[in-house]
């Protein structure tokens, strides 16, 4: 298994918030490429996906929270040239985009997505 997804497994496996996760797709390629989708349980029925896509020059991601609709999501698809973090930008439950605060680095961003998904939780249960 790749080092990239060894170490999305040890960020998950520590933090509060997951219950389980388990690897939906994983192909790796002689040439470098990678891609690999993670799913991981949280509590009431949200689930955290992470995806990513190595090329030898490239990495694209997308880390989702959802129920049965999509809630938050960060990725970096080139949708948003016109924000100052592009391509990097977040969509929040409401479909609004803006700017954030990942850069491509998984080690860091997992541990950033994970903080703002526990600090939503959090308000959505004060109400």
């Amino acid at each position: 298994m790749n080092k990239i997804v060894d170490d999305i497994l040890e960020i998950l496996g520590g933090n509060d918030l997951i219950q389980s996760t388990r690897i939906v797709n994983y192909d790796e390629t002689p040439s470098g490429s990678m891609e690999a989708k993670l799913r991981s349980r949280l509590p009431k029925d949200h689930t955290l996906q992470v995806w990513i896509h190595i090329e030898p020059e490239s990495l694209d991601y997308a880390y989702q929270l959802f129920t049965t609709v999509p809630l938050l999501r960060w990725d970096n698809s080139p949708h948003y040239e016109h924000l100052a973090t592009a391509p990097h930008h977040f969509h929040d439950e409401n479909g609004n985009v803006s700017e954030s605060p990942l850069t491509g680095n998984i080690k860091r961003d997992l541990k950033i997505v994970l903080k703002e998904i526990a600090d939503w939780i959090k308000s959505e249960e004060s109400g």
